[in-house]
C-alpha cells in the first residue's frame, strides 16, 4: 500500500537540507504529528553562492526558527507550509582570492551534481503519485523578520524583510491550491513582500557606527510573478516565461552624507558580474526521493550537490488543467523570456544632512535634516524581451508623469513658481501596466507581448500606442535580424544574404514643462 508520509517526508527534508545543514539528531524527525521545528540552523553559504548566482559573497547565513506543517487531513485542499522565523545574512564584495576560491568550488559541486543526478535518474521510481506531486507543487514558503547586511570599507548596508510570502496562484494571481497538468502546463507562482526596508550608514575606523541615518527606503511593497508555459514535448524547442515586479509606492530618501556612498555603490553594482547562467537550470525534471523501508527519512549528504535552486523553484510551480493543444502558429519558436518591473509612483527626495551635538539631550550626536528637493514620477514601467534563437531582444520603457519642487528654503512662496519640472495628469493610470501579469484585462491567449516579428512587432507598438502607455515619455530599442526583402524585391543573391543584426531605437514624448526661477537659482 502507497504511503503518503513515506514520499512527503524525504522530500521535503531533502529541499531542507540541501541549503541548510541538519544536524543528524534532527534528521530522523517524523511529520506525521503535522508540525516539526528546527532552531539555530547554518545555511550552506556555498550552496546559496553558486544557485542563486550572487555577485557578492556571503560571509554568513543562520535561521533563528525553521517549521514545516503539513495537513494531513487536507493534503488535497491546503498547502505544505514551510515557515522561517528570522534569517540573517552578512555579505561582502568578494577579492581575486575568493573568486577564484569559488570558481573551483562551483566546478566541483557541478561535477557531483552531475554524478548525484545520474545516481538519482538510476534509483527514484519512474513516477511520482498525482496526490504526491501536487502537493510539492503548492508548497508555501513564509519567512519573517529577513535580516541582510553588507559590509564594504566604511559603508554598511541594512536590509530589512519584515514578511516575504512564496505561494502557488490560480489564474487571477490569487494565493490558492492548484491542480498539476502533466502535459500542457501554465507555471504561476507570487511573491509578495511586505515592509522593505534599507538603511545605508557610514562606520568609522574602528568599525562603528557612530549615528545611525534615516532609511533610505523605508516599509516598501512589493510582488512578484512568474509565469512560465510549456508543452512536455515540445519543452526542449519552445517555451514562455514571464517575470513581473510591482509597486505601488517607492519612497527613497537619500542625504547628503549619504549621496557620495549611493554613487560608490552603483558603481561597484555596474562592475559586478554574476558568473554565465548555465542552460541547465531551467530543467524541469521532478526531484526525486526514495523512501527507506519502514519510512524513516533519506537525507541527501551534505557534500552532494543535487538539482539547481532554480530547477527546484521551477518545480515548485503550480499548473493550470487545460486541454492538451498543439503549438500554434502564434507560439514562439524557441525559449521566450520577458521580465518587467513597474512602479505606480517613486518619490525621491534629496536633503542636507549635518552632525551636530544635541546639548539638551546631554551632548549625544544626532544629525539635523533640512530638505532640498522633491522628485516625484508617475507611471513607471522597464521591459525586456528576448527570443534568443530568433536574435530577438527588445527593450521599452516609459514614464508617465513628472514633478520636480524646491523644498525648504528653496521652496518659492508663489504656487506658480514652485515647480521646476511638470507635466499634465495623465487620465489612464493604469496604462503603464497594459498587457503585463498586473493587467487585470489582460489574458495570456492575447499574446500580444510576445511579438518577436519585426514587422508584427512595429504594426503592435505604434507610437500612438507607446504614447498611450506613458505620454511624457516611451523609450524603445529592438535588435532583430534585418527582415530579408519580400520576393520579387531583391536579387536571389540578396535574398541568401546574411543581413545581420539590427538596432532600432525610439523616444517618443507628449510634452514636459521646465520652469526655472531666480529665486531657486540664488539661493545659497
Amino acid at each position: 500500500m502507497f504511503k503518503l508520509e513515506s514520499y512527503i517526508t524525504p522530500i521535503l527534508l531533502n529541499y531542507v537540507a540541501k541549503y541548510v545543514n541538519i544536524r543528524d539528531e534532527d534528521a530522523q524527525v517524523s511529520l506525521w504529528e503535522g508540525e516539526v521545528s528546527f532552531q539555530n540552523l547554518d545555511l550552506r553559504l556555498d550552496v546559496l553562492e553558486e544557485e542563486l548566482n550572487l555577485p557578492i559573497e556571503l560571509v554568513s547565513g543562520h535561521i533563528h526558527e525553521l517549521s514545516i506543517q503539513v495537513p494531513w487531513t487536507k493534503l488535497t485542499s491546503e498547502p505544505v507550509r514551510i515557515e522561517i522565523n528570522t534569517i540573517e545574512f552578512v555579505a561582502k564584495l568578494p577579492n581575486e582570492e575568493s573568486k577564484q576560491r569559488r570558481a573551483a568550488l562551483l566546478q566541483e559541486q557541478r561535477r557531483k551534481r552531475t554524478a548525484a543526478e545520474a545516481e538519482e535518474q538510476q534509483q527514484a521510481p519512474t513516477s511520482i503519485p498525482g496526490v504526491v506531486n501536487k502537493i510539492i507543487n503548492n508548497i508555501n514558503l513564509q519567512c519573517h523578520n529577513i535580516i541582510l547586511k553588507y559590509v564594504d570599507d566604511d559603508i554598511v548596508v541594512s536590509m530589512n524583510v519584515q514578511y516575504l510570502n512564496f505561494s502557488a496562484a490560480d489564474e487571477k494571481w490569487q494565493p490558492a491550491m492548484v491542480d498539476v497538468n502533466p502535459v500542457n502546463v501554465f507555471l504561476r507562482k507570487l511573491l509578495q513582500v511586505s515592509d522593505l526596508t534599507i538603511c545605508l550608514d557610514k562606520r568609522n575606523t574602528a568599525g562603528r557606527i557612530e549615528v545611525c541615518q534615516e532609511p533610505v527606503l523605508y516599509r516598501c511593497t512589493l510582488e512578484l510573478r512568474v509565469l512560465r508555459k510549456h508543452n512536455v514535448n515540445t519543452m526542449s524547442t519552445m517555451s514562455t516565461t514571464r517575470i513581473g515586479v510591482f509597486t505601488k509606492s517607492l519612497d527613497i530618501n537619500v542625504s547628503s552624507m549619504q549621496l557620495p556612498m549611493v554613487m560608490r555603490l552603483v558603481k561597484m553594482l555596474l562592475e559586478l558580474k554574476p558568473a554565465e547562467i548555465e542552460e541547465e537550470i531551467f530543467s524541469l525534471e521532478p526531484p526525486a526521493a526514495s523512501p527507506n523501508v519502514g519510512g524513516t527519512t533519506n537525507l541527501v549528504s551534505s557534500d552532494v550537490v543535487t538539482t539547481s535552486l532554480f530547477s527546484r523553484a521551477w518545480n515548485l510551480f503550480p499548473s493550470f488543467e487545460t486541454p492538451p493543444t498543439s503549438a500554434t502558429v502564434e507560439d514562439p519558436v524557441g525559449h521566450a523570456f520577458d521580465v518587467g518591473v513597474y512602479a505606480e509612483e517613486l518619490n525621491f527626495q534629496l536633503k542636507n544632512s549635518e552632525l551636530i551635538t544635541d546639548q539638551a539631550m546631554g551632548g549625544i550626536k544626532r544629525i539635523r535634516y533640512t530638505p532640498i528637493l522633491r522628485i516625484s514620477l508617475g507611471g513607471i514601467y522597464y521591459e525586456r524581451s528576448q527570443l534568443k534563437e530568433s536574435d530577438w531582444t527588445n527593450v521599452r520603457a516609459g514614464l508617465s508623469s513628472i514633478c520636480m519642487e524646491p523644498l525648504g528654503v528653496y521652496r518659492s512662496d508663489d504656487p506658480m513658481d514652485r515647480s521646476l519640472v511638470n507635466t499634465k495628469e495623465f487620465h489612464n493610470e493604469r496604462a503603464f501596466i497594459d498587457k503585463s501579469l498586473f493587467d487585470d484585462q489582460y489574458t495570456f491567449a492575447d499574446r500580444s507581448w510576445s511579438s518577436h516579428n519585426h514587422d508584427d512587432y512595429f504594426a503592435r507598438n505604434t507610437d500612438e500606442y507607446m504614447l498611450f502607455r506613458s505620454p511624457v515619455l516611451a523609450f524603445d530599442i529592438v535588435e532583430c535580424r534585418a527582415p530579408r526583402p519580400a520576393r520579387g524585391q531583391a536579387s536571389p543573391e540578396a535574398q541568401l544574404r546574411d543581413l545581420g543584426l539590427r538596432v532600432k531605437y525610439r523616444v517618443l514624448s507628449a510634452g514636459i514643462t521646465f520652469h526655472f526661477t531666480q529665486s531657486f537659482l540664488q539661493r545659497p
